[in-house]
């Protein structure tokens, strides 16, 4: 497929997938790759993992090249793939796999370079992305707008398991071992003429028609108020989309009757109206009539309206209901699944807000607990296994009282607190802390009796839309000129470039005004500031005067001794202090009488042996190798990014975390302090970093990993489940 030119006439050039199309469709990559490989597979052994098919395509041919007549979406996002992956290859220094994945992303001919899918609008933004540049969006095509945010979905969808050294591998499965089928027509009519049969003739029946039918032919009675109740629900989904009606059914099954261990999710995802078919009883079908005119109308119509109304709280930030935004944002979409489990279909639509509002808000704790805690756990099949591991339990719940307990003692039973906050730091996370500091910034508006605009800090107007082009930016108070801060404390280059990332030095703003002040100093963008949103103007002093609002949002939640002006410096002490002042927002904003649930009063780690960890789902880590005694706490790692001589020291926590030194911020994964450490958004963690023993040699955690693996000693180590 890659290894042509293809062109999109007109009437094809418009790339209109969402962010939920383009994850959904790397997760499935990702993990159709990582369910085969292992840490002890060598580089060839990909071409025995099984084959990934992504369908058929149309062509027709142009002179030397190709005309796609379908498939173009498919097409656009897995080229917008290969080109990240051939960033990330080249900052792995492995030129030759970027090469390979290069040469499937544009090619050289006639004197100059032609992307594989060649269309000029979209030239300058695909420049930007192999370069890894910026690109503005602004004034470009409504197509072009999409592409470069679908292109920063993918940065954010590509799982970290897959950003260290399964890197190569996994392009070298991409390029060999995922098929398409080229449908190659002789001419552009004879082209559409097969899009329209494969796509428009003879639709084969769906899922939801074959259950439609199934129920129905066996109410045995009032079909007419059957068909009413079915066609009313179709109507009310299907105005968020074509696919929502059976994502619903999907949902549902999965929430309240499928096997809470995810089992069965395969089963149903592929074909929900077999599995209701062989398993009748299990939604309550057991004898024909009765049962199944009441499985539409005191089932699924009451159903499809409680989740009507979380679809709409997701598309528009809703009282009592703005958790459930905020997981659409973070793409946690099996918030539904978790959701739909704890309702009941006599639930007042009071009581449904109530149980969506915590369920949501408990995700997203656990969301931003992670953000913060450098735990690279966030992409949506982390959100799926932590809801299969809820689900029992909650479908044990009937009250919202019940749920409150069970989400307050889950609250207490999480690992991490707030504390990594004043060594968080910007590195491949700018999505989720534009995430965090949007959440800070209209808790402090809010509080001080402004309008709540989280939506509009988070870039959505009034509605989570994927096509709304994102207005605000992280704002770094230090200009990027070490020159101008030599007097603020800071050593040298490096621990300045350190520092000036650091969460506690950066703000929100709206994009225009973030532009304007340019390489500004402190003293001239500070005036700037006190006109903006209360968290920026805070720097200022003129904050702090007649400003009661201001003056009891900080005695409520008693943060009179957080809060200060910075009237003519801002140097490292004060972004530590304003580092542990976010740290105090994060805990106001997530504490979990805030939240609404009972039971637990303060986010202390619990004191949890390594021997209950779970076992991780993909490969080994640290913790694995510290339970078999061949690494220790304190022990001293060591890196170096060879072409630019630059060497970087981390200590191993008691947890198994990486600390980077001398900034003190940690790293559930070695791939992930790599990259924060060097500056890149990948890193072959494993290959990365070193051992240093006791005689001043270095030994690459690689390899002690596969003395491990070779040796059978991490299976002796492991716990039993």
């Amino acid at each position: 497929m890659f290894s042509k030119q293809y062109l999109l006439e007109y009437y094809q050039r418009e790339y209109t997938w969402e962010r939920r199309h383009v994850v959904e469709l790397v997760t499935d990559l990702a993990n159709a790759f990582l369910r085969d490989w292992r840490p002890d597979h060598d580089r060839q052994r990909y071409d025995s993992y099984r084959p990934y098919f992504l369908g058929p395509f149309v062509s027709h041919p142009t002179g030397l090249k190709k005309n796609l007549v379908d498939g173009q979406q498919r097409f656009t996002t897995l080229h917008l793939l290969l080109i990240h992956l051939e960033r990330l290859l080249k900052e792995q220094g492995d030129d030759d796999t970027a090469n390979m994945v290069g040469s499937m992303v544009r090619r050289y001919a006639g004197g100059q370079h032609h992307y594989t899918i060649d269309v000029e609008e979209r030239r300058a933004c695909l420049e930007a992305l192999r370069a890894g540049k910026d690109f503005d969006p602004t004034g470009a095509t409504v197509s072009v707008q999409n592409l470069w945010q679908r292109a920063q979905d993918i940065t954010d969808a590509l799982p970290e398991a897959l950003r260290d050294e399964r890197l190569p591998a996994f392009a070298d499965w991409l390029a060999d071992r995922v098929y398409l089928v080229e449908i190659s027509a002789a001419d552009r009519d004879l082209g559409w003429e097969i899009f329209e049969s494969m796509n428009d003739r003879g639709a084969g029946l769906t899922s939801l028609d074959l259950l439609k039918s199934f129920v129905l032919s066996r109410a045995g009675r009032e079909q007419a108020r059957l068909n009413d109740a079915w066609r009313k629900m179709l109507a009310d989904l299907s105005e968020f989309g074509r696919q929502v009606p059976s994502s619903f059914f999907e949902t549902l099954l999965l929430a309240r009757y499928a096997a809470a261990d995810g089992s069965e999710d395969d089963e149903i995802e592929r074909a929900f109206h077999e599995w209701v078919r062989v398993r009748p009883e299990r939604v309550g079908l057991k004898h024909q009539g009765q049962d199944y005119c009441d499985f539409v109308l005191e089932t699924v119509a009451p159903s499809a309206e409680q989740y009507r109304s979380l679809l709409e709280a997701a598309r528009t930030r809703t009282e009592g209901l703005h958790a459930v935004f905020y997981n659409a944002v973070n793409g946690i979409e099996s918030q539904y699944l978790l959701i739909m489990a704890a309702l009941r279909r006599n639930d007042s639509p009071k009581t449904v807000q109530e149980k969506a509002q915590l369920l949501a808000s408990y995700l997203d704790l656990v969301f931003v607990l992670r953000v913060v805690n450098n735990d690279s756990a966030i992409q949506a099949q982390d959100f799926r296994e932590e809801v299969h591991r809820l689900l029992p339990a909650v479908r044990d719940t009937s009250s919202v009282d019940e749920l409150r307990k069970l989400l307050g003692r889950e609250a207490a039973e999480l690992p991490d607190g707030f504390a990594g906050v004043e060594k968080l730091s910007l590195h491949t996370n700018r999505r989720n802390l534009r995430y965090l500091l949007a959440r800070l910034t209209a808790f402090v508006e809010s509080e001080s009796g402004r309008p709540d605009e989280a939506d509009r800090y988070l870039g959505y107007g009034a509605t989570a839309s994927d096509s709304v082009f994102t207005p605000w930016e992280i704002e770094h108070i230090w200009a990027n000129k070490y020159s101008l801060h030599v007097q603020t404390g800071v050593a040298n280059e490096d621990a300045f470039k350190r520092e000036r990332n650091r969460v506690g030095a950066l703000l929100l703003l709206e994009k225009s005004i973030n532009a304007s002040f340019g390489a500004d100093i402190y003293r001239d963008k500070l005036p700037h500031y006190a006109q903006q949103n209360l968290l920026a103007a805070s720097l200022h002093p003129n904050s702090y005067r007649r400003n009661p609002n201001f003056r009891k949002f900080k005695e409520k939640w008693n943060l009179e001794g957080n809060f200060s002006a910075y009237p003519e410096s801002f140097d490292k002490k004060a972004i530590d202090e304003r580092g542990a002042l976010y740290r105090r927002l994060c805990e106001c904003i997530w504490h979990v009488d805030r939240l609404g649930f009972v039971g637990a009063t303060s986010f202390v780690p619990p004191q949890r042996s390594t021997s209950q960890r779970k076992k991780p789902r993909y490969g080994v880590q640290i913790a694995d190798l510290m339970r078999a005694g061949l690494l220790k706490e304190g022990s001293t790692l060591r890196g170096e990014l060879k072409r630019s001589q630059r060497i970087f020291h981390a200590t191993i926590t008691a947890s198994g975390r990486i600390r980077l030194e001398p900034s003190g911020e940690e790293f559930k994964s070695l791939s992930g302090a790599g990259a924060a450490a060097t500056g890149t958004t990948s890193s072959p963690g494993w290959d990365f970093w070193h051992i240093v023993r006791s005689n001043g040699t270095y030994v690459p955690l690689a390899a002690i990993r596969k003395q491990a693996i070779e040796q059978g000693i991490l299976e002796q180590s492991l716990p039993t489940a």
